[in-house]
């Protein structure tokens, strides 16, 4: 059984994680428990400075103050994160405790390079340190706590600590 603490102290909040990338040959799936061990096993947890997924209650973001840009192509993701915590919107790392499953394979690791807007967003985002924009830039992220006296695992927030 899992359990959420509640945080009171979050603002209007976007929910931000990494994926793991899971070389696909030959491997089957057959119930969702499965996700997890099959990504740890055979997957790789994708480089830091990606933001591969999002989560925000539609009129909960400045959408105002982002520029005209390609979603799914360089930039994006650190813009949008950094833009958050910017405008003071609570970002929160899930990485540690949502398991997102990427299928790679030969025919897609590098295809979305040959796109003709792949370098759209950097030419025309304004200026900004990009690792401003990484998952570990968010005031917050959850891990699991696990009391194994009542078999329980929560997930809890935390607010991020940084070194002065």
């Amino acid at each position: 059984m899992v359990t959420l603490q509640k945080l009171n102290v979050l603002n209007r909040t976007l929910v931000i994680g990494r994926r793991w990338n899971v070389w696909w040959q030959n491997l089957t799936l057959y119930l969702p428990e499965q996700v997890t061990h099959v990504a740890h096993t055979f997957g790789k947890l994708h480089i830091r400075s990606a933001v591969d997924y999002f989560i925000i209650a539609k009129n909960e973001f400045p959408w105002h103050r982002l520029p005209d840009v390609v979603i799914a192509r360089r930039g994006y993701d650190n813009y949008l994160v950094m833009l958050a915590v910017r405008e003071r919107v609570s970002v929160v790392d899930i990485t540690n405790t949502l398991v997102a499953a990427h299928q790679t394979d030969t025919e897609t690791m590098d295809r979305r390079r040959h796109f003709v807007d792949h370098e759209f967003n950097m030419q025309h985002l304004p200026p900004f340190n990009y690792t401003d924009g990484w998952t570990s830039s968010s005031q917050y992220l959850t891990n699991l706590a696990r009391d194994r006296l009542h078999n329980l695992t929560s997930i809890v927030i935390w607010r991020r600590q940084y070194a002065i």
